[in-house]
Formats: structure tokens, C-alpha cells, sequence
């Protein structure tokens, strides 16, 4: 067992206390000075130039807004705690996925062959400046391509920006970033045949890159490939399907799936020989909560007599103009109903299986729903497969989602929302398929799940927020978790309260 990333995971759920600060640096672009640098077209969304506009997508300063200290309250303790010494401190740039406190720890590396539209060598992308910055010459694509790339980009997390904020939190929230922007990569970089890996060989990338592994860690891998001009097609082969057939096999074993993560049986605890049961006691007190501790986990859900499972209407999300208009809900919702096709729309980009080297089944897709037309409130696993809701726990959720939030916008999100996306892995199952890599995989499957969801929402008019303030470990009894499954995070999706929408300016079009 890793013991590091279990006692990681088991520990670490809130905050902790940075006890300085002010020794991270405010920078949030890096510099190269000095180094070789290559102009991208400006505006990108007006150029042919598809490596530019992909960058910009994924991370460059495309948007500003303007806050007010009111949009600040519910981060704070009080309008005490908010600075006013600068009266333009409200103008805020923002870039096109979502970052844990706007820290913006992702970073994009570029390393281009012969064939891209960058200059062949290793390059960082600039976001400031929507420029490449060349680190090193030459075609260095073998270091790094599972197959034959014409440009593949490597995605960082520069974990101090987190840390300065967070403390020890800083790891889970990296993680949680990377697999949000491979999904956010895998919808802009459509046309390219884009697929992703989160499993390479780290460390040679990290010393191709420069980079310091203490400061800044090496997550994830997209690989893009141009599409060629198209020859004219010749006359259909459906007459010959034992032929095909056995070409197709040839096909898949040249390149096969990721294999599924092995099914964790529960394990009944088996006393030892001789030993003495463990005495039950008739009735167990009620837990004490001191102040400022963490809220006791509910007690469990009373089982569901039968396995009730709804279908859902079909639905095609559209990711790619959900990412026009994707922003976090800075009010929170409205409270009014969801429709069943909004459910299922959402729900389906949720469950979607992305092309990269994980498994199907290396999160499960659990889900809270309230007032949602056609659907009764409570607990479910969504079934990807069968586009189906499983029934886990009947009820209102809003109180005990209200109890494992922490900040004011949250708990209000759980009065008022409408939909809770709580994705869900088996630590044990995973840790055996990708040893001390499985909680940084689970991890980034999670946020790319939700940002999936996310998107999709945008695509309907369903504002979202994906919340880390929340202690989700006390919602597994409510789901009835077992073993070492856990729920990983939560997003909440619902009708954009009317005060939420702030100023926004887009600096890209």
C-alpha cells in the first residue's frame, strides 16, 4: 500500500496554515528572460493558426472582470477583511478553466516537430504575452510521444501558487487541475485526432522541460495530430465482414484500450484465533462537536429495499460551446427547477470516457439530485452504459449537503442548487493498477469529469461552480461507500442566481 498518498488522502481535506505567506512570489506568468521567443497571431479566434488558438483556449488570459467587494464577501469572514487601498484591485483577468482560489498553477509546454505549426524545439507558452518561448532546438518528440505526433503539449502544475494559499492542500487541488485541463485539451483540440496520457515516464520530462520537480510537477500529456487532406474514398467493404472482422483485430491489439481497474470485493473483518469479540455496546452516544471542528459524518442511509433505476431521455452535450460561456456561478443559483433533459445532457458529458490511458472505470459517477422535473430527490450512481440513475439513498439532500459545506456560497449552493456531481474511486483498486500514481490519476479523472459536466451546463444555460470547500468524506456513509472508496469532490450545477452573472470583457475577440 502507498502509505504516503493513503495518509494524504485521509488527512488532508480543508486548508491548512500557511505560516508565511508573503516568502511565495505574487508571480503568475513565468519569465524567461533572455530566451528566444515566437509571436502567436492576435486574436487567435481570427487566424488559421490552430496550435494558437488551441493555447489560448486552454490557458491564456482571455477574459477580465469586474468584481465588487460584495462578489468578495462570501470568501471572507467579513467586508472588514477585503483590502480596499486600490480602487482597480476589482478588475480581475481570468483565463478559460476554472483554478483553485484563481491561482492559475497550470502550465502549458509546447514541443513541436518538424511538421508543427511552431518552430521545431521545446518551447513554454506565455500566457501574457500569448507567445512561445523556445527553451530547447531540435525535435525532442521521442522523449515523449506514444505515436507519431506532429506536436504534443505538456501540462505542469507550478505547486507554490496553490501552496501560498492552500498549505498542504496544494497537491489534491494540482491534481484536480490537471485532469480539468485535459478535458478542456481534449474538447478544443478537436480535428487534431487528441489523445492524452497522465502515465509516462515523469521524471525524463521533467529534466527535458528544465524544471525543478520540488517546484513544479509534470501531469499530463497531449498529443496532436494535423488531419490530412482527404484522397477520394473507394466503394464500401459491409459485404465482406468476416474480412473486416479480422483486420479490426489486428487494429486493436496494435494499439489496445487502457484495461479496466480489477474489481475490489469486500472484505467481512475476520477475527483473530482465540480472540475475544469486540463487545457492542445497546446505544452509542451522540458525537460532540467542539468548535471549529469538522461536523460528524451522518449516519448511514437506510438500504434500498430494490435496485430503482430510471432512464433518462438521450442527449447530445456540446462541450466545445459550453467553452464559450463556462464561468463559475459568483452568486450562486436561483433555486428554480431543473428539467430532466438539462439532467441527462449534463450527465452524459459526466459519464463520457475521454481518449486517454485510463481506465473506464477508474471513478464512478455519483450524483445528489433535488427538484429536478420527473426525477425524486436523493441519492444516485449514474450509469454510464445504460444512461441510467441508480437509486443509492431516497430523501431531501440539502441538509446534509449543508453540513459537510464549509463557506457561505456553498451552503447556499446546497439550498438552492439543483444537482450535485460527486465522482467517486476505489483507492484500493487503484493503487494496484498504478501504484503510488493512483491518487494523482483518480484525482485529475475526477476534475475532468466535472468539467466535462460543467460544460455541457454552460452549453444549456445551467450555471455551475466546482467547490473544494467541501468535506465530502462525510456524504461516502450517506452514498455507502465501503473499503477504501471514497468521493473525490463536488460540483453544483442549477439555475444562475439573477444577481451572479458580473461585467465580463472578452480580450480575445
Amino acid at each position: 500500500m502507498s502509505d504516503e498518498a493513503t495518509r494524504y488522502q485521509d488527512e488532508v481535506h480543508t486548508p491548512t496554515e500557511v505560516a508565511n505567506p508573503q516568502a511565495y512570489p505574487p508571480r503568475l506568468v513565468k519569465s524567461y528572460p533572455g530566451a528566444p521567443r515566437h509571436p502567436l497571431p492576435w486574436p487567435p479566434e481570427k487566424s488559421g493558426h490552430r496550435l494558437g488558438r488551441l493555447l489560448a483556449d486552454l490557458g491564456g488570459i482571455t477574459r477580465s472582470q469586474w468584481l465588487t467587494p460584495l462578489d468578495m464577501l462570501p470568501f471572507t469572514d467579513s467586508f472588514e477583511a477585503i483590502p480596499d487601498d486600490d480602487p482597480l484591485q476589482w478588475l480581475v483577468t481570468r483565463r478559460p478553466t476554472p483554478s483553485g482560489g484563481a491561482r492559475y498553477s497550470a502550465e502549458w509546454y509546447v514541443i513541436a516537430g518538424p511538421d508543427s505549426e511552431a518552430p521545431t524545439g521545446v518551447h513554454y507558452y506565455d500566457p501574457a504575452r500569448h507567445d512561445l518561448v523556445r527553451l530547447r532546438a531540435g525535435d525532442y518528440r521521442s522523449w515523449v510521444a506514444s505515436r507519431p505526433a506532429a506536436t504534443v503539449l505538456v501540462q505542469t502544475n507550478v505547486f507554490w501558487r496553490l501552496a501560498a494559499k492552500y498549505g498542504e492542500m496544494y497537491y489534491r487541488l494540482a491534481c484536480l487541475e490537471s485532469g480539468i485541463q485535459v478535458a478542456q485539451a481534449l474538447v478544443v483540440a478537436e480535428g487534431q485526432d487528441a489523445t492524452a496520457r497522465l502515465c509516462f515516464p515523469d521524471a525524463d520530462v521533467t529534466e527535458l522541460l528544465g524544471l525543478d520537480p520540488r517546484e513544479e510537477g509534470v501531469h499530463a500529456v497531449v498529443e496532436l495530430v494535423p488531419p490530412v487532406p482527404s484522397a477520394f474514398g473507394g466503394p464500401s467493404l459491409a459485404a465482406f465482414p468476416r474480412a473486416a472482422g479480422a483486420h479490426a483485430a489486428v487494429l486493436a491489439q496494435s494499439r489496445p484500450g487502457p484495461e479496466p481497474l480489477p474489481l475490489t470485493p469486500v472484505r467481512a473483518s475476520v477475527p483473530e484465533p482465540g480472540a475475544e469479540p469486540a463487545p457492542v455496546p445497546e446505544t452509542a452516544p451522540a458525537p460532540v462537536r467542539e468548535a471549529g471542528s469538522e461536523p460528524s459524518p451522518p449516519p448511514p442511509p437506510a438500504p434500498v429495499a430494490e435496485s430503482k433505476r430510471i432512464d433518462l431521455p438521450h442527449a447530445v452535450p456540446d462541450l466545445a460551446a459550453g467553452t464559450l460561456t463556462r464561468h463559475a456561478a459568483m452568486r450562486g443559483f436561483s433555486g428554480a427547477a431543473m428539467s430532466t433533459g438539462a439532467l441527462a445532457t449534463i450527465l452524459t458529458a459526466y459519464g463520457r470516457q475521454p481518449r486517454w490511458d485510463l481506465p473506464v472505470n477508474l471513478v464512478e459517477f455519483y450524483c445528489v439530485v433535488a427538484d429536478v422535473t420527473g426525477v425524486p430527490s436523493g441519492a444516485y450512481r449514474y450509469l454510464p452504459g445504460e444512461h441510467q440513475l441508480e437509486l443509492v439513498s431516497e430523501g431531501d439532500p440539502r441538509q446534509r449537503l449543508r453540513e459537510a459545506a464549509l463557506a457561505a456560497l456553498t451552503q447556499q449552493g446546497a439550498r438552492t442548487g439543483n444537482l450535485w456531481l460527486l465522482p467517486v474511486g476505489d483507492a484500493e483498486a487503484a493503487e494496484e493498477r498504478f501504484g503510488a500514481r493512483w491518487y494523482r490519476v483518480q484525482q485529475a479523472a475526477a476534475g475532468a469529469a466535472l468539467h466535462r459536466a460543467c460544460l455541457a451546463a454552460a452549453a444549456i444555460d445551467v450555471a455551475s461552480r466546482i467547490q473544494n470547500d467541501v468535506l465530502t468524506h462525510l456524504l461516502d456513509g450517506w452514498f455507502g461507500l465501503e473499503g477504501r472508496k471514497r468521493s473525490l469532490l463536488m460540483a453544483q450545477l442549477g439555475t444562475e442566481h439573477p444577481a451572479g452573472p458580473r461585467p465580463e470583457f472578452r480580450l480575445t475577440w
